[in-house]
């Protein structure tokens, strides 16, 4: 965080104060105001007494550090009285003195009816524009009362600008926020991990993808996004390529593993975009933790744009306690225990008769269970398997149709078979 000094903050405020006009409200702020705002490092409660609270507050001496091409996470929290509030957020990105301007307003949401003491909090996103102009300037966070909102819940918004002044009843409090050029490095144009509010780093340690593998610590000292963008998948339209994930668990069952491709190369990981690749076994300890391994299959679909895009793979701690949610996201936000991986996938035109190719050479594995003796099936021949335990051990391999693992103990394993066409598949398989 930035600070400024005494001087410089006083002539920063008594710039924005000639510039920047003030709303205005019908009713004040009495039992209508801004009583908590959490913002990158700003962290501000301030007073809610009934009959002595303005309705502006000037709080521009804080200030918070953002980079352009950002998005951050902005918590609003306040009473509201009769009525539900809205809030609404605005930043002056191109430093003009007003915030009129297209993509300087975010609707955080709307509070409920609450006292003061018992107010409620509205989280929402504050996304930063790549071309925002570097320097301090104005946030401003406003917060109004809904007449219609009480019988209405889908009644529109009643805050339209940085500066109406025909507001009802609520609060507006300034803040500066200090910009800095676009970050042009890893994760960028993504997110990354900026959002997240309290972190537990579970490894993964291992990911098998279109025929490349790539193994990463599972130390504990790795970080929560780790850039292997370098490392490139060759895959094509309509194609379903296998893959596999082994990471530390730490004896839980619900950490899932969730691949998220940019499809249509907008620069974020929309809803169509994400595949699930399940939970993992929870298996052996490695490193003194718990790892286990998810196995599932990604299949490209026909619309993909080609070339080359950001394939960012995730695996996290799912949960819902007292203590809040735990999820599998695209950009981890909030309470996270697990890490992401970030690589590059170079989607091909559409092989020739990929399909039938697959069809042809479609893979049978039989009896599964088994007591050990286990037939391959396949059109093409076997170049070579490989079998290993569940924590990502190779065990055995070969280039025979018929496997002995009488040996084995009872117990799942994985058995990943290449096709003399090249086509891969990784089965589990059962030893009874």
């Amino acid at each position: 965080m930035k600070k400024l000094s005494t001087l410089s903050a006083v002539i920063l405020c008594s710039m924005m104060e000639a510039q920047y006009c003030t709303p205005s409200f019908q009713y004040g702020a009495d039992s209508n105001m801004i009583t908590r705002v959490i913002f990158g490092n700003i962290d501000n409660t301030s007073p809610f007494q009934s009959g002595t609270t303005q309705a502006y507050e000037d709080f521009t001496a804080m200030s918070t550090d953002l980079q352009a091409g950002n998005t951050y996470q902005i918590s609003v929290k306040g009473p509201s009285g009769t009525f539900p509030s809205d809030v609404m957020v605005f930043v002056d990105f191109n430093h003009n003195g007003n915030f009129d301007d297209a993509g300087e307003s975010f609707y955080i949401g709307r509070l409920q009816e609450a006292t003061p003491a018992n107010a409620l909090t509205i989280n929402g996103t504050i996304a930063v524009p790549a071309n925002a102009a570097s320097g301090t300037t104005r946030m401003r966070v406003v917060k109004n009362s809904n007449v219609a909102a009480y019988s209405d819940p889908d009644a529109s918004n009643s805050i339209h600008t940085g500066c109406d002044s025909d507001l009802r009843s609520g609060q507006t409090e300034d803040y500066s926020v200090s910009i800095s050029g676009n970050n042009t490095g890893f994760p960028f144009p993504y997110c990354g991990a900026e959002n997240v509010t309290s972190l537990t780093v579970s490894e993964i340690s291992k990911v098998e993808f279109a025929g490349i593998t790539n193994d990463s610590s599972i130390d504990g000292n790795s970080e929560v996004l780790e850039d292997f963008t370098t490392t490139v998948f060759n895959v094509s339209r309509g194609g379903s390529y296998p893959i596999t994930v082994t990471g530390g668990t730490h004896g839980q069952q619900t950490v899932s593993a969730y691949a998220y491709i940019d499809l249509n190369h907008n620069n974020q990981f929309d809803s169509d975009e994400k595949f699930d690749l399940g939970y993992l076994d929870n298996s052996d300890p490695v490193s003194n933790q718990q790892s286990g391994v998810a196995v599932s299959n990604i299949t490209i679909p026909d619309h993909a744009i080609l070339g080359e895009t950001r394939f960012r793979l995730v695996k996290a701690y799912e949960s819902s306690s007292w203590m809040g949610t735990l999820e599998n996201l695209p950009c981890p936000a909030g309470w996270f225990i697990g890490q992401a991986e970030d690589y590059t996938i170079n989607v091909q035109p559409e092989n020739l008769s990929t399909r039938e190719v697959s069809k042809e050479s479609s893979i049978k594995i039989h009896p599964n269970p088994t007591m050990g003796m286990i037939n391959i099936e396949t059109a093409k021949g076997i170049e070579k398997y490989e079998i290993f335990s569940i924590s990502g051990q190779k065990l055995q391999e070969g280039n025979m149709p018929t496997v002995n693992i009488t040996g084995f103990a009872a117990g799942v394993y994985l058995m990943k078979i290449l096709t003399k066409d090249k086509q891969m598949m990784t089965e589990k398989i059962i030893k009874n």
